[in-house]
């Protein structure tokens, strides 16, 4: 996010009358603009005591003219100088930015989180400096549909079936995760573990989107935080409270991200034609899986989930920073909600687990494709 100082009546006159043209164009050939780290410094430097002025929000990834970083004055830092006129449109927020009684300036609380937690530093660019499609070029003739399973123990079982074919690997520093085509009457569909945890769940959905799948169910266990989901009991989660932090690359910080509408529908129908019941809510994605205290179960639970679990709200993120389709299909596992933890035997319900998975190929292949929703 950039920041641009202007005074509030040459902000009104630009949303009425865009775009945006200040003096500086004319004089020096551009607007200045600061990121979050430096508006400081020339806000105390030029405005001392000002009392009309905001804080422009600008989404650099709309900005129209040249954007180049550069030190014309020495200063040692390289600031946003935006060389073209400025479409209101880029502008994503407007802060109030009164001075302090001293006539100082300080970053409005609004935007001081965004300097202290580099976290919640969301770049919308598009491109990155590594791109999945620079290591992993698509794969002729792989489905668009991908299950990922989460349940190693029945893609073993299936591979010693003879219904896997392997078509490609995804590799990482702890080797190789295959990926394999499976035929369901007579359609071809995509099968791969996902990985475990959110950045490694990120890491391999980006590439199998690059090697060419575009509509994705994932099927896994999760913890239970509502005494209500029993052992083997199917949740469809609607949105995941993002406490991991993979999300945040690919999305603006949120508390909570949605999954597809229309992943959610095709799964409700797949589950309602096989009369399993299952309940649709809220899923808390958290990295610290030995962090799920009692006070951050109860406080997610008064929320409205029903699951914890490590990578649905990065999943539901990169789906919809990559415009692909995702659902996923959770079953009860341990439980969290008694005074102590309760394992409950969840990664001992086999029949479960490929009845699952069973479920989330079905629901895969009735997805719409790219080109139907075209």
């Amino acid at each position: 996010m950039l920041l641009h100082i202007i005074t509030r009546s040459a902000w009104e006159t630009a949303v009425s009358h865009p775009p945006y043209h200040p003096p500086s164009l004319d004089s020096e050939g551009f607007i200045h603009c600061s990121t979050v780290a430096q508006v400081l410094a020339p806000a105390n430097e030029r405005y001392q005591g000002q009392h009309d002025l905001l804080l422009l929000c600008i989404d650099p990834e709309k900005v129209a003219p040249p954007l180049v970083y550069e030190d014309c004055y020495e200063s040692g830092q390289k600031f946003p100088h935006i060389y073209g006129p400025l479409d209101p449109a880029a502008v994503v927020s407007v802060v109030d930015f009164p001075p302090n009684p001293d006539g100082s300036f300080s970053l409005p609380a609004v935007l001081s989180l965004w300097r202290d937690y580099p976290i919640l530093e969301f770049d919308g660019a598009q491109t990155a400096v590594l791109e999945p499609h620079i290591l992993i070029k698509p794969l002729d003739g792989i489905p668009q549909k991908c299950v990922l399973c989460f349940f190693q123990d029945v893609i073993d079982t299936l591979k010693a079936e003879g219904r896997l074919r392997h078509i490609y690997s995804l590799t990482s520093e702890i080797g190789p995760n295959p990926v394999y085509e499976m035929d369901v009457d007579g359609e071809r569909i995509v099968l791969a573990h996902p990985g475990v945890g959110a950045p490694l769940a990120a890491f391999f959905l980006d590439e199998l989107i690059a090697l060419g799948c575009r509509q994705f169910i994932a099927c896994g266990g999760a913890g239970v935080i509502d005494e209500r989901v029993g052992l083997g009991h199917v949740v469809i989660p609607t949105a995941a409270i993002r406490d991991e932090g993979s999300s945040y690359h690919y999305l603006p910080p949120s508390r909570e991200v949605k999954g597809s509408e229309t992943a959610v529908c095709v799964l409700q129908q797949t589950l309602a034609r096989h009369h399993v019941p299952h309940d649709l809510g809220k899923t808390w994605t958290t990295d610290g899986i030995y962090r799920e205290t009692a006070h951050k179960v109860a406080l997610r639970k008064a929320e409205g989930c029903l699951t914890v679990e490590m990578e649905t709200a990065t999943f539901f993120a990169v789906a919809q920073f990559r415009n692909v389709t995702f659902g996923q299909l959770l079953y009860g596992g341990d439980d969290l909600t008694g005074d102590e933890w309760d394992e409950r035997g969840w990664d001992k319900l086999t029949s479960t687990r490929e009845k699952l998975l069973q479920l989330a190929i079905e629901a895969c292949l009735a997805l719409p494709t790219s080109e139907s929703l075209n």
